[in-house]
């Protein structure tokens, strides 16, 4: 009884976001063409590129699967993601997307490691996750960013952007 009492108040902290997650957890930086920071001046020439890097993948096999969403997607059951990619795992612990078609806007990425291929987020029975799993943004400290604001990065530039991925 003591244990299941000590896990649902786990699940209940953890889900309220009160667990502080590592910093870093995804960075955005606007890039040129030979891989350095952009310039102000440079950055409205070069052509609009997202350079999206997953790290820290899970030990299953499954793919890698990404979806780019706008404010009018994000966790809304029945909409359909702006953009949906799926990614094969490799033998690293990484895998990088390279978007060249992605018109300038406000956006928020979804990203998690399907280990075992069933083609959805698996959870615990108390509602964490159990496949790796990240977001896109500067507050990404939140278990689960329920608000678009925690993820959304706006887009009108070439970026590079690192999720690392938990749990």
């Amino acid at each position: 009884m003591k244990n299941q009492v000590l896990g649902w108040a786990l699940a209940a902290v953890m889900h309220s976001g009160a667990v502080a997650m590592a910093e870093d957890e995804a960075s955005i930086a606007p890039i040129n063409e030979d891989g350095g920071e952009a310039s102000p001046e440079t950055s409205a020439d070069a052509p609009l590129v997202l350079d999206l890097l997953i790290a820290h993948l899970g030990e299953g096999q499954g793919p890698v699967r990404i979806s780019i969403e706008t404010e009018g997607s994000w966790f809304v059951d029945d909409a359909e993601p702006f953009r949906t990619f799926t990614l094969p795992r490799t033998s690293e612990t990484e895998v990088a997307l390279h978007v060249d078609d992605l018109p300038p806007g406000d956006y928020a990425i979804r990203v998690f490691h399907d280990e075992d291929g069933d083609n959805k987020l698996n959870r615990r029975f108390y509602g964490p996750p159990k496949e790796p799993y990240g977001f896109s943004g500067e507050k990404t400290d939140r278990m689960m960013p329920k608000s678009f604001d925690y993820a959304k990065f706006h887009f009108d530039k070439p970026m590079q952007m690192t999720i690392t991925l938990r749990g």
